[in-house]
């Protein structure tokens, strides 16, 4: 017969689940509910595979219930953050996800040492990490103590950006401290009409500098979609937003069957590219023809839009894209979209995904605005992130590779083009008003390929196919440049 004392400590593990899961009180949850926002662990559970979230600190206890009275009511098992390890597609990652139902999600010192231990192991075990933000901060009444746990977690995770991949889904408010964490995440998604993000709120920079905003105005998703380039997703609710999660988590499972036959007929290249250098037309179009059906995943599509970034698949293997977008300012690049593919190759070469970049680009954008703004410098910063890039690097010039901004081309291991490709100094017909007497200057493709810049020019319907050979060719090498 079991010993009647177990019976007793059963029950009492029983007690302690139930106070966890009621953890923000009932009212706090209704008011979850009410404005149509998933819990703590509703988030966690939406994400990971069935039955595999292992939590970890599951009962902790703040322990400054006599700072103030305001946490002596809310001194709850979890501390106010939900955290551990699950699968996602079969794949492992690190997770956590604060709970707005705890003091508002507030972070204080027992729940920041839970994350940081979270993250301890996933830079151990190189696993992604991703967070699920609705946090008001850190917990200001509990002093010293939250700022010293909470500077380890933003230590933390500057020490994870040389890991593996860092990703957050801002689901309410990611305010001060857990917004430079989300910053210094890899990739940032937010729902629009519910998350914002901001280092200082209204009240405050009313009181310092007079200016009277709105949260929406000062942090909203769309602002930081369109404006900032801090959010990478804008997603209309959250269960889009774990969507998208999960279609990036799937791009870190690099090779993957397909019958997307690499013979994929991409002649329709001439329907879609004008031969004339200054028409416009939609480069994504080009991008749908090339890369296996429905596999792209484009990040920051508002922001510098004169520059598209994504994951794709080819043939089944991730790639990384990058791409100049006639539609927008011609496709010149600009301090925005510098900035936005510096970014995303450094990321690509972190992740160990090849980086293929489709290359119609008539030069930097000029004037005092971009020179101010720091042209010289996001642009040097987009040089040095292909430069410094370890993995396979391919480039097919459209039509138009001129001057500096052919840092798109310049630094790839190998370099195709089409036959209505250009690459100069500048555009021949520039060559006459910059230097008197100059004779006229071949930019054409054949002048480019016999020069030994362009390594081979490709008939429309071979693009993808050559650009999987020179994927799979160059996979596997550590490149030193």
């Amino acid at each position: 017969m079991a010993d009647k004392r177990w019976t007793e400590l059963v029950a009492d593990v029983g007690d302690h689940d139930r106070t966890v899961e009621e953890a923000g009180g009932a009212a706090n949850v209704s008011r979850q509910k009410r404005m149509g926002r998933m819990t703590a662990r509703e988030r966690i559970a939406a994400l990971v595979d069935d039955g595999s979230f292992v939590e970890l600190g599951r009962h902790v206890l703040h322990r400054h219930a006599a700072s103030s009275e305001r946490l002596a009511e809310n001194r709850v098992p979890g501390d106010g953050v939900v955290c551990g390890f699950g699968n996602v597609a079969g794949r492992a990652i690190a997770v956590y996800a604060h709970d707005p139902t705890t003091l508002r999600g507030a972070l204080g010192h027992e729940a920041s040492r839970k994350i940081r231990r979270l993250l301890d192991v996933a830079w151990e075990k190189k696993l992604p990490v991703v967070c699920f933000a609705d946090c008001d901060g850190v917990r200001v009444d509990e002093g010293i103590d939250a700022i010293e746990a909470y500077g380890e977690i933003l230590r933390q995770t500057v020490r994870q950006e040389t890991g593996t991949l860092q990703m957050t889904l801002v689901c309410g408010l990611c305010v001060g401290a857990a917004a430079y964490a989300a910053a210094l995440n890899d990739l940032v998604g937010m729902v629009a009409e519910q998350s914002m993000m901001f280092i200082t709120g209204p009240k405050v920079t009313k009181a310092v500098t007079g200016e009277e905003t709105t949260l929406e105005d000062l942090g909203g998703a769309e602002v930081h979609a369109t404006k900032t380039g801090q959010c990478h997703a804008l997603v209309n609710d959250e269960g889009e937003g774990i969507a998208w999660m999960k279609s990036v988590l799937a791009m870190l499972d690099v090779e993957r069957p397909t019958t997307d036959s690499t013979e994929r007929d991409t002649r329709a290249i001439e329907s879609i590219v004008p031969t004339a250098p200054r028409r416009a037309y939609d480069v994504t179009k080009l991008l749908d023809l090339v890369f296996d059906e429905k596999s792209i995943v484009e990040l920051s599509p508002s922001f510098a839009r004169n520059l598209v970034t994504a994951f794709a698949r080819l043939g089944g293997r991730t790639v990384a894209v990058v791409a100049s977008q006639p539609m927008v300012l011609a496709g010149c690049l600009d301090v925005d979209a510098s900035r936005k593919g510096a970014h995303f190759v450094r990321l690509a070469s972190k992740l160990g995904i090849p980086v293929v970049t489709f290359v119609d680009v008539p030069g930097f954008l000029p004037g005092t605005k971009q020179e101010h703004g720091g042209i010289l410098r996001e642009g040097a910063e987009l040089l040095s992130a292909y430069g410094a890039a370890r993995v396979p690097l391919v480039c097919v010039v459209v039509r138009k590779s001129y001057g500096g901004a052919s840092v798109l081309s310049f630094a790839a291991d190998t370099r195709l083009a089409l036959p209505s490709a250009r690459i100069g100094p500048v555009g021949a017909d520039l060559t006459a008003e910059l230097v008197d007497g100059a004779a006229a200057i071949d930019d054409s493709v054949w002048a480019a390929a016999s020069a030994g810049y362009v390594d081979r020019v490709l008939r429309p319907e071979h693009v993808r196919r050559e650009l999987f050979a020179s994927v799979r060719a160059l996979v596997g090498t550590k490149l030193v440049r």
